[in-house]
């Protein structure tokens, strides 16, 4: 299997990249191929709605959304979106990619393209927030909920951490080992 994490955080190091990082050995461990994409890193140009994927298939945009990231989704069977908590929202940069991956609602629900025909696909959400409030993560999880969708890809589950703030507060967290563990074996 495909793996691919996408790594929200504009932290170098930070609590979601780290579990991420768990997750990537776990998988890899198990035999799967895995792909780590740092949207901070990557050049991508927001949506300006200009509708050429509705009508055409295609973004009108070359950068690496169109020649990175939409590439890595296609193939990937299993994508793990990792973030921290931005206002109750994604950061900007992965925001941006969530954003462009209206091409491929596009075909699907527009142009009525069936390219992941046959294929069970499965996205996983991983969140860190520094508050504990009841509703923290909410955002995130429809967000992610409708990407997945877009992409024809199973909202399987997600893994969200409360009240961790500091750099590194991930690395001593309780559970973390053994939820990344009984996650891997799910999927």
């Amino acid at each position: 299997m495909q793996v691919l994490g996408i790594n929200g955080s504009p932290r170098h190091k930070g609590n979601s990249q780290y579990l991420m990082s768990l997750f990537m050995e776990e998988m890899k461990a198990k035999g799967n191929d895995t792909q780590v994409l740092d949207a901070v890193k990557l050049n991508i140009n927001p949506c300006i709605g200009c509708g050429n994927c509705e009508t055409k298939g295609v973004c009108i945009f070359k950068d690496d959304f169109t020649d990175i990231f939409l590439p890595a989704v296609i193939k990937a069977d299993i994508i793990v979106l990792s973030s921290p908590i931005y206002f109750y929202a994604f950061p900007a940069a992965l925001k941006a990619l969530i954003d462009r991956i209206q091409v491929l609602w596009s075909r699907k629900y527009r142009l009525k393209m069936d390219e992941f025909k046959d294929r069970k696909r499965k996205g996983v959400l991983f969140a860190v927030g520094a508050t504990k409030g009841k509703d923290l993560f909410d955002g995130l999880k429809l967000t992610a909920r409708y990407f997945f969708d877009a992409a024809d890809i199973q909202y399987k589950t997600e893994l969200c951490y409360r009240g961790v703030d500091k750099k590194g507060g991930m690395e001593n967290h309780p559970t973390l080992h053994e939820d990344i563990r009984n996650l891997a074996r799910k999927l």
